[in-house]
């Protein structure tokens, strides 16, 4: 009972005190400094490539820092499926005495006089110092030396983009994974986002600028090949002093730097990202003004047209034409998509593609046109309600989703 009730309290302390790492401010990694003894004792993670001081004073902030270090680490492990454990070049977290509000992470790369080096991390007052910040720090930290254990050396290693370091940190959190897909979709469909070659920069604007266009773009970095990692290629080859290019990324990435294929294989993937599952159940507005988007008949082949100046007929034209042949096969066609687009989603969006997918059904099957506008009509009700919802803010689960409309999530039909 004594010892359950210890790790308790620990638990509890280490929760109190990282919950006061709350505040604004930090910097990137400043000038490099020699190695200090602390006055108190080290502590040191398990494998002995994580070591948190402290002055006398503050030693009790060292076991949750340490926690907080260690957690942050094996997020990034298993976001990267890189080994982050680095006794070559150990990090350092040195916790201050202060309690002023200094809200700055300060991080560098220290030269210790035997030619050794470690990353060290400093947080000058421990419960002001920005959490976010600290995660970077860390994360960088710890990529840093991931560079040095497999082979980088001093005056040689390229840096990689900051961008992509916040990238893979924001891409390690699941929260907000849906969010960053639907905001980078939102400003590619709508043309806001440069080439893959600028996007891939060491200095992109859009990918500085807009979080969750790094956290995607990190995404397809992390994403597993049968010839390896392309973020572990790109941290061998920016150990190795090769300098960061987006040619090299269209290389690791396509198989070719044509830039033109290279936007291409973006294309692709920004158009398979948008039928993602992240998380089963879940329809945010993103999803539904992407499942909207396929409610449209258009021809098998591009360029042709339906006898208007625009190439595509609404649903409501497609049923007082239902009786044309090629109507019928381009509506077979779009319910199948339909039904495929809300696989995985929440009962309500199931339920609005299941009723779209029944009139495009009447349309292949000729019926009568006051048949086909009643399904319609159904259709398009329980679309707007569905539009309403999210356009509220509400992220919609499945069991949330079944209990507001009574409809279930359902098998998409074979």
């Amino acid at each position: 009972m004594g010892h359950d009730s210890r790790i308790r309290r620990l638990a509890t302390a280490a929760g109190w005190v990282l919950s006061m790492f709350a505040a604004v401010g930090g910097e990137p990694y400043g000038p490099c400094r020699t190695r200090v003894a602390a006055p108190a004792g080290a502590i040191t993670s398990r494998d002995g490539s994580i070591v948190v001081r402290a002055p006398v004073a503050m030693g009790s902030y060292r076991a949750p820092v340490l926690v907080f270090v260690d957690r942050t680490r094996d997020e990034l492990a298993r976001a990267t499926r890189l080994k982050l454990v680095t006794p070559s070049c150990p990090l350092e977290i040195v916790i201050g005495n202060r309690r002023d509000g200094d809200t700055r992470v300060l991080g560098s790369r220290v030269r210790e006089p035997g030619g050794g080096v470690f990353e060290r991390i400093e947080l000058p007052d421990p419960e002001a110092a920005d959490l976010g910040r600290f995660r970077r720090a860390i994360s960088l930290a710890l990529l840093r030396a991931w560079m040095v254990e497999a082979g980088g050396r001093e005056g040689v290693m390229r840096d990689v983009p900051l961008w992509l370091v916040d990238g893979v940190v924001r891409h390690t959190g699941r929260e907000t994974r849906q969010q960053d897909i639907d905001r980078t979709l939102l400003l590619w469909s709508r043309a806001c986002l440069p080439p893959a070659a600028a996007l891939f920069a060491m200095e992109s604007v859009a990918a500085s600028r807009e979080p969750a266009v790094a956290a995607v773009l990190a995404s397809w970095l992390l994403e597993r090949r049968p010839d390896g990692l392309p973020f572990e290629k790109l941290l061998c080859a920016a150990a190795e002093g090769q300098e960061w290019r987006p040619d090299a990324v269209a290389r690791i990435l396509t198989g070719t730097e044509d830039p033109l294929a290279f936007d291409a294989a973006l294309d692709l993937w920004f158009t398979a990202l948008g039928r993602t599952v992240v998380k089963p159940g879940l329809t945010s507005s993103g999803i539904v003004r992407r499942f909207r988007s396929r409610l449209l008949l258009y021809p098998a082949f591009y360029g042709t047209t339906w006898g208007y100046e625009r190439p595509y007929l609404t649903f409501r034209e497609a049923a007082m034409r239902s009786a044309e042949p090629e109507v019928q096969r381009r509506a077979a066609v779009q319910a199948r998509l339909i039904e495929m687009a809300a696989v995985g989603r929440d009962g309500m969006l199931l339920a609005v593609s299941e009723a779209y997918a029944s009139f495009l059904q009447g349309v292949c099957s000729g019926e009568a046109q006051g048949e086909l506008l009643r399904r319609l009509m159904e259709a398009e009700g329980m679309r707007r309600e569905l539009e309403l919802r999210t356009a509220r803010g509400m992220v919609l689960q499945r069991a949330d989703a079944g209990r507001a409309t009574g409809a279930g999530p359902r098998r998409v039909r074979e």
